[in-house]
């Protein structure tokens, strides 16, 4: 899964803002220093951020530093969100703009509207879960979800519940119950803070219409730019399918949509991908279901993708999936275990 860099950013930002090394959580994950993290630039695996927070946890010496970049400035400072939240006239507007325009920063949003038993909720769905930070990106967005309703102007009675599907330690407690308040349900199924449902339509006391005609046109016009982004990946793919078993270059990819190659490579470094990466993944594609058919050579599955030998698809094959094409098609039939492949974990679920 990819994510928007705009998500480092903040996390580094707010550790500066606290007095920590951001630079160092940066380092960390592979970037030289803040300006090298372009908001606009290609976006970036989940798994990278996932490290970063778990330097941040290292840097700041606390575990529950995710309370502290949920309510951090750092907020405001990048992405769309923030002014549209700012100058919305509801609570409801702004959910339904996190929902639209999320994206912008994350394949789906991590917040949600629910409306059950007479109660409205904000149910969390972070990004990263589990992995090196535990729980750390769920503090973040739940913390974030709990700003918003204050910034509404909840009363002290207006927040009935708040669900966490962990549970803190008990030295951790005061921390949470300081950001979310006594009424804390720990190891709850999901994350949701449950409110009384006429939050929602309350007026905002930051709202400001002409503040927020002006930020929504922007986010939708970098939303429109994103669509025609993924539009063109979506082109390329439907290209290079149609162009196998021959493998066309980024001259010839560039030459069919009537685009300079510098452009198209430009265009798709934007969407978080390249052309090889396309390619590749096209080949993969096409490999699983040709080896989906029991019945089927694996030569000839090689030579409809173009592989100049078995040897060479092997090898390929072996590189994307850990495995050899035999022992795949075996697997998917049952008839053969799930491989372990070398230097790949799988994260603890929450």
């Amino acid at each position: 899964m990819l994510i928007s860099p705009i998500n480092f950013k903040i996390l580094a930002t707010a550790l500066d803002i606290e007095g920590h090394d951001g630079m160092r959580a940066l380092q960390a994950v592979g970037f030289r220093d803040l300006d090298e993290v372009a908001e606009d630039g290609p976006w970036l695996p989940a798994e990278q951020l996932d490290r970063m927070m778990a330097e941040a946890i290292h840097v700041s010496g606390d575990d529950t530093f995710g309370l502290v970049v949920g309510r951090s400035l750092a907020l405001m400072r990048y992405g769309p969100i923030a002014p549209l939240a700012m100058s919305s006239p509801s609570l409801r507007q702004i959910l339904a703009d996190v929902r639209r325009f999320g994206r912008l920063l994350l394949p789906e949003a991590e917040w949600e509207l629910v409306e059950s038993g007479g109660l409205a909720g904000i149910r969390v769905q972070p990004v990263v879960h589990g992995g090196l930070s535990g729980h750390f990106r769920c503090d973040q967005v739940a913390t974030s979800g709990m700003m918003l309703l204050r910034m509404v102007g909840w009363g002290p009675n207006d927040i009935v519940r708040v669900d966490l599907p962990y549970h803190p330690r008990p030295e951790q407690m005061p921390r949470y119950q300081g950001v979310f308040g006594a009424l804390l349900n720990p190891g709850a199924a999901h994350c949701t803070l449950w409110f009384d449902p006429r939050l929602l339509d309350l007026h905002m006391p930051t709202s400001d219409p002409v503040a927020n005609v002006a930020a929504r046109a922007r986010a939708e016009s970098a939303l429109a730019a994103m669509q025609a982004g993924s539009d063109l990946a979506e082109t390329v793919r439907e290209w290079l399918l149609a162009s196998l078993p021959r493998w066309p270059s980024v001259q010839e990819t560039a030459a069919q949509l009537r685009m300079t190659e510098r452009s198209l490579r430009r265009q798709l470094e934007q969407l978080g991908t390249s052309h090889a990466e396309l390619l590749q993944s096209c080949q993969v594609l096409m490999a699983e279901r040709l080896l989906a058919d029991a019945e089927r050579p694996i030569k000839q599955v090689a030579d409809a993708l173009g592989f100049g030998s078995v040897h060479s698809f092997h090898r390929a094959f072996r590189r994307w999936r850990g495995e050899t094409p035999g022992g795949w098609r075996d697997r998917q039939l049952g008839l053969s275990p799930v491989p372990a492949i070398p230097g790949m974990a799988t994260a603890d679920a929450d």
